[in-house]
């Protein structure tokens, strides 16, 4: 989809288009909307899942600035391609990257936004020793090397175990890696820069339904391989009736009426 701001958008999708849409948003460095499709397959029968490739990444139009990268503009192109779909109100959501980007939306547009589930999403810079990893592979991508910095982030979040399972499914391995050959090195390192930035300006002040997983712990939903599992964990009703609303608190989700 080219939005009316020319920019160039990707998505996939899944499920029942008349069930409510769940927007289900990747995590930065090199993950795209392919990353995401299998988290919410469990529950095609009783959503539609949207899957977006968000600017710089995936199929989606490229950018040379990390300035262009932002979460405002990130933000920006999803409301228009969610007004392109007719979709108003639906579940914001996604692990990393992505769930920061939802919950800068329901900050910022909380009229667009229904629910926010997080998974490993907090509104901070990312860690040091994250910081720490980027500057020393920084080296690998100015080179052109994307294929090695690609088995280096993997390395890094999921360990050389699910690496070397992923290698050994040839087609999905270069499926995966795939993307970054649209990239140029600019491109890419603006992509990562901004990633490794982590800028989220302001606070959550609106209140929404907010489920949150925390850091990349190891026992974490997000490094367990367990998406599917923080989705489908039952939420005590005293913390989710409907026609309430909660913020984000801590690792809590407080109600509010």
């Amino acid at each position: 989809m080219v939005l009316p701001s020319g920019v160039r958008l990707h998505w996939r999708e899944a499920g029942d288009p008349q069930r409510p849409a769940v927007v289900w948003i990747h995590g930065g460095s090199v993950e795209d909307s392919s990353f995401m499709v299998g988290d919410l397959e469990a529950f095609f029968g009783r959503i539609r899942g949207l899957f977006p490739d968000t600017r710089g990444h995936g199929l989606s139009q490229k950018f040379e600035r990390a300035e262009d990268l932002t979460y405002p503009k990130k933000a920006g192109d999803l409301l228009l391609w969610l007004d392109g779909l007719g979709v108003v109100a639906p579940v914001w959501g996604g692990a990393s990257m992505g769930a920061a980007l939802s919950l800068w939306v329901a900050a910022h547009r909380p009229e667009r936004v229904r629910a926010v589930i997080s998974i490993s999403g907090p509104p901070f810079a990312p860690i040091e020793a994250d910081q720490r990893w980027w500057k020393a592979h920084r080296a690998l991508v100015v080179a052109g090397r994307f294929q090695e910095y690609f088995d280096a982030n993997v390395r890094l979040r999921l360990g050389e175990a699910e690496l070397a399972r992923l290698k050994a499914r040839p087609e999905r391995y270069a499926a995966a890696v795939r993307p970054l050959e649209q990239h140029t090195v600019t491109s890419l390192l603006a992509v990562l820069d901004e990633t490794y930035a982590g800028r989220l300006s302001g606070p959550l002040s609106h209140g929404r339904d907010v489920t949150a997983g925390r850091g990349h712990d190891p026992g974490s939903p997000i490094t367990r391989g367990g998406r599917r599992l923080a989705l489908s964990q039952p939420i005590p009703p005293r913390r989710s009736p409907v026609g309430h609303r909660g913020i984000l608190c801590g690792d809590r989700v407080r109600l509010t009426h």
